[in-house]
């Protein structure tokens, strides 16, 4: 299934991968090349657990570490 995700980290951008069934939150930040520490997934605007297996064609990740 594609999921569409929007990354907010300064500046917001939309990519669309490639999730089986069975992949988690995780996995698809996994894909993304993002670390799982530094965001939160958003689904529907409320926060998702990492292990919790996609469901829905459009999430939100919001960077919340910054370097400095």
């Amino acid at each position: 299934m594609d999921v569409k995700v929007k990354i907010v980290a300064g500046e917001t951008e939309e990519r669309i991968i490639e999730a089986a069934e069975d992949d988690t939150y995780e996995c698809v930040l996994a894909k993304l090349g993002v670390n799982p520490v530094e965001v939160v997934v958003l689904r529907n605007g409320k926060p998702v657990p990492e292990d919790e297996t996609v469901d829905k064609s459009e999430i939100t990740v919001i960077r919340i570490v910054s370097g400095g």
